[in-house]
């Protein structure tokens, strides 16, 4: 949910490409289609990312292991603190 809702207010924001970078393997490989999506709900988030990441002229996504994605954990720690 989080990574649909980042493109719809990119796409609010009038951006035409996005880099995406997640954390979730899961995520990252289903949206990319290296995976399949057999649960129904996940396919229909899936689905989802993929109709939003469409609109833009360039989309990409790719998978951070957790233990090298220190600086988002940070800036997240920083929002919820806030």
């Amino acid at each position: 949910r989080a990574l649909i809702r980042g493109l719809e207010v990119a796409s609010e924001k009038g951006c035409i490409e996005v880099e995406a970078r997640g954390d979730s393997q899961l995520i990252v490989r289903q949206v990319t289609g290296d995976w399949q999506t057999k649960e129904p709900r996940l396919r229909e988030l899936r689905d989802r990312v993929r109709e939003v990441a469409d609109e833009f002229e360039q989309f990409e996504i790719q998978h951070i292991p957790r233990e090298e994605n220190w600086e988002a954990d940070e800036l997240v720690d920083q929002a919820f603190s806030a």
